[in-house]
C-alpha cells in the first residue's frame, strides 16, 4: 500500500526553486526563469518511490511582507499559505551565493510557526567562488544559532550543475517516517536524566525548578509534555537548552519540537 507525502518547495524569488523541481520530477515542467513572479499557480508532480508517493509541488517566490501587497504577488502568497497546510515536509531552498536575508528569515519562521517538517537546501554552490567550506559554515551556524527547536544539517547543491535526486527522495521519506513515530517513555525519560545530570535550571525565588518526567504526546507536529515543579519558573535560556539537547541525544532531525511545561508532582497520575 503506497502512502502519500506532500512536499512544498518554498523560498524567496530566484533561489532555483523550479530547477530543483524539475531535477526531482525528471523532466521540464516547471518554467525557469530569472524574472520575479514567474512560477504564480502551484505547479504538482507525483513521483513514485518504494512504497510513497510523492507529490513535489513548486510554488512562487515568496518577499518580504512589505513587498506582498501587489496583484500578482498576492496570489503567490495566498497560494502558498494554502499549500503550507496540507504539506508534510517544507524543502526550503536558499541561496548559497548571497548571505541570509530578512525574507528568508521570515519564510523561515512562517514555516517554524506552522510546525512543519523541514529540509534545508543551501543552492547555487556552484556561484560560491571563494572558500566553500566558510560559506557552509556560515549556514550551518545560523541555523544552529538562531532556531533550538530544530535541529538541521543543511543540504548544500548546485541545482543546475547536479541534484542528487535518489538522495533527496529517500531524505524526504526518512524525515516523514521518522516524524509519524511516537518515542517511548524509557527512552525519552534515560535522555531526561542525562540532561539534568549535566546542567539543572537555575535557582528561582530561592527555589529549583525540576522536571520530573517527560513524555512524547504527538506526532507531526512532535510535541512532549514536561512534568515537575515550579516549571513556569524555567527560565527562556534553559528552555532553549534543555530543547537541543533532547534533540540531538533523540537524533531528531528536521523536525520542528514544542514542549509544553505542565507543574505535576506525580507523572503518573491520570493526565490529559
Amino acid at each position: 500500500m503506497s502512502h502519500n507525502i506532500n512536499i512544498a518547495i518554498i523560498g524567496k524569488p530566484n533561489v532555483g526553486k523550479s530547477t530543483i523541481f524539475n531535477k526531482l520530477i525528471g523532466k521540464n515542467v516547471s518554467e525557469v526563469s530569472h524574472v520575479s513572479g514567474t512560477t504564480v499557480y502551484p505547479i504538482i508532480s507525483t513521483q513514485d518511490y518504494k512504497n510513497f508517493n510523492l507529490n513535489l509541488i513548486d510554488l512562487g517566490g515568496l518577499k518580504k511582507k512589505n513587498k506582498s501587497y501587489e496583484k500578482i504577488q498576492k496570489l503567490i502568497t495566498a497560494e502558498t499559505l494554502n499549500q503550507l497546510k496540507y504539506a508534510n515536509i517544507i524543502l526550503f531552498i536558499v541561496d548559497g551565493s548571497d548571505l541570509i536575508t530578512k525574507n528568508d528569515k521570515q519564510l523561515f519562521r512562517l514555516i517554524l510557526n506552522k510546525l512543519k517538517n523541514v529540509i534545508v537546501i543551501i543552492n547555487k554552490t556552484d556561484l560560491i567562488k571563494n572558500n566553500l567550506k566558510k560559506k557552509e559554515d556560515y549556514f550551518k551556524y545560523f541555523f544552529e544559532k538562531n532556531y533550538p527547536n530544530i535541529l538541521l544539517k543543511p543540504i548544500f547543491i548546485s541545482a543546475l550543475k547536479l541534484v542528487k535526486k535518489e538522495f533527496l527522495l529517500k531524505k524526504i521519506c526518512e524525515v516523514h517516517q521518522s516524524s509519524t513515530k511516537l518515542l517511548n517513555n524509557k527512552d525519552v525519560n534515560n535522555v531526561l536524566k542525562s540532561i539534568l545530570s549535566h546542567h539543572q535550571p537555575a535557582y528561582s525565588n530561592k527555589a529549583r525548578p525540576s522536571i520530573k518526567f517527560l513524555r512524547h504526546v504527538n506526532s507531526d507536529p512532535m510535541i512532549f509534555k514536561a512534568f515537575g515543579n515550579k516549571l513556569t519558573s524555567l527560565s527562556k535560556e534553559y528552555k532553549n537548552y534543555f530543547i537541543k539537547q533532547l534533540l540531538l541525544k533523540l537524533k531528531i532531525f528536521n523536525q520542528v519540537v514544542v514542549i509544553k511545561y505542565l507543574n505535576n508532582k506525580n507523572p503518573f497520575k491520570k493526565i490529559s
